[in-house]
């Protein structure tokens, strides 16, 4: 009877140990959302999540680079899982569109199940713009040989360009939809309206395309 008290008790304390770092991660997702990365100090999030201990984060999560690493690996999974279904459904395929999607539509899905108000893509747009932050890639390491296999798929139904050029419409890719997710999810934060998440796939799968084909000039 004593050991399974004993356990019930660890068992309690695990449970509550679970919900205040989830707290404290999602505290500290939207500040950084909001506020940028920068500008957030581990004290700000431990008193914004209601915690009397001020060591709580560096408990419950470790470092600064833990705990950035820790809110980008709570969407990762979704992410990666949509990714690679959608990988194993294009095989194949002729038409470029249909690898544009595998990059574009695993994460504006993942926005759209968040619900409203969100703060992954404001904090993902901060953490790829951040200039200390930017070339330390948070990607779970699954993620990096489905996103060569897209861009390898890519890469056969596309104009071969100069390097520089298919670099620079790459980067413009990436960001286009890193900031235009941002911003509807700002957006439908603060007019309470969610955003139309089907709607921003198709049109950012779309001009993407376009982005990705067009010829250049000699």
């Amino acid at each position: 009877m004593a050991l399974m008290q004993a356990a019930d008790r660890v068992g309690s304390r695990r449970e509550q140990a679970d919900a205040t770092r989830a707290l404290l991660l999602r505290t500290a997702e939207r500040l950084f959302a909001e506020r940028g990365i920068s500008e957030v100090s581990n004290r700000q999030i431990v008193e914004a999540a209601g915690q009397a201990n001020n060591s709580a984060l560096a408990y419950h999560v470790g470092t600064r680079e833990d705990l950035l690493r820790a809110i980008s690996d709570t969407h990762s999974e979704p992410i990666t899982r949509r990714t690679r279904e959608l990988l194993d459904s294009v095989g194949g395929s002729e038409e470029p569109r249909d690898h544009v999607a595998c990059l574009v539509l695993p994460y504006v899905e993942h926005l759209a199940s968040l619900g409203n108000p969100s703060w992954c893509a404001r904090f993902t747009a901060q953490l790829a713009t951040d200039p200390v932050l930017r070339d330390n890639p948070m990607r779970a390491p699954e993620m990096e040989p489905l996103l060569r296999a897209a861009n390898d798929a890519l890469a056969e139904h596309t104009p071969e360009l100069p390097p520089k050029i298919a670099a620079i419409r790459h980067e413009t890719a990436r960001l286009a939809v890193l900031h235009t997710c941002a911003e509807q999810e700002r957006a439908a934060a603060e007019t309470g309206d969610a955003a139309d998440w089907d709607l921003v796939g198709v049109a950012l799968t779309d001009s993407l395309t376009g982005l990705l084909l067009a010829p250049t000039r000699p």
